[in-house]
């Protein structure tokens, strides 16, 4: 969701309240907000000011029943093969992905993401490690691991692995 529809949700969320508020007064009762409105309409000024937060509302509504609707294409690399198409999903690789890399020694969490590159897959590495890991050799080890298991494994080529070591885990394997 980009920054224009939060500030769009932000506004009509703030607007839905706003509504149903003076809505559950009026249903007790109190009048006045009823009348106010009322009067706004029968000036022609009011009446475009309700014509426009109207319409504001509405639009508002529509695009967020489009966006509640509307299917997200799911990424997958495409291998045709003899017998026809062949379909691995870009969440299936960050799968494979994480596992091979927390199988590695010194290796505790793991989060990974994947994209397609130019010339193959790019992989976003991010670890929490040992306390007595040796970072360099860690790094070239995963990427190692992950670029060749992803070759053999999906038959694709990776462009980069990218590795980040967010943590370090003072606690020991169990």
């Amino acid at each position: 969701m980009g920054i224009v529809d939060k500030i769009v949700l932000t506004l009509y969320a703030f607007a839905l309240t706003l509504v149903s508020f003076f809505s559950l007064l009026v249903s007790l009762g109190w009048r006045r907000p009823l009348d106010r409105i009322l009067e706004a309409i029968e000036i022609p000024g009011g009446r475009t000011a309700v014509g426009v937060i109207s319409g504001f509302l509405l639009l508002a509504s529509l695009r967020f029943i489009y966006f509640a609707f509307q299917r997200k294409p799911v990424q997958a690399l495409v291998h045709d093969t003899g017998m026809g198409e062949v379909r691995i999903s870009l969440v299936a690789v960050k799968s494979l992905v994480s596992r091979v890399a927390s199988r590695t020694p010194g290796v505790r969490e793991v989060k990974a993401s994947v994209r397609t590159g130019d010339q193959g897959l790019v992989v976003s590495l991010e670890l929490k490690v040992a306390v007595d890991a040796n970072l360099p050799d860690l790094a070239d080890k995963v990427q190692k691991a992950v670029t060749s298991y992803v070759r053999d494994i999906v038959g694709v080529n990776v462009e980069s692995v990218k590795v980040s070591v967010s943590d370090i885990a003072l606690e020991a394997r169990r």
